[in-house]
């Protein structure tokens, strides 16, 4: 099934690569990501067009002999659970791109210089990533070809109970604003689903049942809902300020208590360094630095982090002045959830690792919907 759509996908991607480095080699593109402008651009572009011009024709040409006999028999099945996944992230993709080339395709038009920022990414990208989560959560307990509303209900009962709980925990810890809240009551539902579907693999098979391609996708699935839920709590939350401080004097920023102790000018056989030493909550003594290098028009600023499993304070030295005894300029970050970024991407990691195992299990030869009349039966893999 959706054979052409497939191969659309996988040509997309390659195209898309070569346009990105197009976008980064040939300096048409200001960002800190970019190289200098070098003479491999045109060749870039031209490559690219070739691509996409040559992937088209065969496909088009080919068309018809790739295109599958079967059909999604209803939109309420995995089938249609998995061609809905696949157009929100196509129209992720599209937002981004959009995004990327629109302020090229102005100034090559008309020569004016516009740029899209923040506000355009979070404000179409938001509502596609929420639908992307309703689908995780939705997905796992769709049968193949159609489903029933009774058996809808049946399956999504304790995973709706676990968003609702989720939102119910989010509201009363502090957290605001419709996108986080909604985002941590999906990613609630989505784990519960996952949860669910291991749990019954497990009750059948023991230990076995998180070993295989459905449930080792399953582990992948919660990897993906802690990163998302990570990336909501943290943007919604996080707190940035800088403080004027003297050796000695404190400050508050985010709940933490920041004391700065005094600065200290190292030497290196390289740079120069100037190390602020700051005490975060009566505890370990941090130092972020601003590095100075022989060649180098201006100082190199190097943070220091306290982390924790529920929040990161990020510090940095702003600016130092020349003499001892005087106030310097600390920049304070509290980032909340930011380790889990790092644990829900281990998560992803022993998901795949848990899906490459092969299993002895065979898959029954597919049949059409109308040749089966037996009630589906629900099991951890198809």
């Amino acid at each position: 099934m959706l054979r052409v759509w497939n191969l659309s996908l996988v040509v997309a991607t390659f195209a898309l690569t070569i346009l990105g480095t197009f976008l980064t080699r040939s300096g048409v593109l200001d960002s800190v990501h970019a190289f200098s402008t070098s003479s491999v651009g045109p060749w870039l572009l031209a490559f690219f067009g070739l691509v996409v011009i040559v992937s088209i024709g065969l496909i088009g040409w080919r068309g018809d002999g790739l295109r599958s006999p079967g059909s999604i028999d209803s939109p309420w099945s995995r089938e249609g659970a998995f061609l809905g996944n696949n157009v929100l992230f196509g129209a992720f993709a599209f937002v981004v791109l959009l995004g990327t080339v629109f302020p090229l395709v102005v100034e090559a038009v008309n020569g004016d210089r516009i740029s899209v920022g923040r506000p355009y990414f979070e404000s179409m990208t938001t509502p596609i990533a929420i639908c992307v989560l309703f689908l995780m959560a939705v997905a796992p307990a769709l049968p193949w070809r159609r489903a029933s509303g009774q058996m809808l209900s049946d399956r999504l009962h304790w995973p709706a109970w676990a968003g609702t709980t989720s939102v119910v925990c989010a509201v009363i810890l502090g957290l605001r604003g419709w996108a986080p809240v909604v985002a941590v009551g999906l990613g609630g539902f989505a784990a519960g689903a996952a949860v669910r579907q291991l749990l019954l693999a497990m009750r059948r098979q023991g230990w076995r049942g998180v070993v295989g391609r459905a449930n080792g996708g399953m582990i992948v699935h919660l990897g993906v809902v802690i990163v998302a839920v990570a990336i909501a709590v943290n943007q919604s939350t996080s707190v940035r300020q800088e403080v004027r401080l003297r050796p000695g004097e404190s400050a508050s920023v985010g709940g933490h208590r920041i004391r700065f102790e005094g600065l200290e000018r190292q030497r290196h056989a390289n740079r120069t360094a100037v190390v602020g030493r700051v005490r975060v909550d009566g505890g370990r003594v941090y130092a972020p630095a601003i590095s100075n290098y022989p060649f180098a028009t201006q100082g190199i600023g190097t943070p220091s982090v306290k982390t924790g499993l529920v929040e990161d304070v990020y510090l940095t030295l702003v600016s130092a002045p020349a003499e001892e005894g005087r106030a310097v300029t600390i920049g304070v970050t509290v980032q909340r959830m930011a380790v889990w970024l790092w644990i829900g991407g281990g998560v992803m990691a022993l998901g795949t690792l848990l899906a490459a195992v092969p299993t002895r299990r065979s898959r029954r030869p597919t049949q059409p919907a109308s040749a089966s009349t037996a009630p589906d039966v629900e099991v951890a893999m198809p």
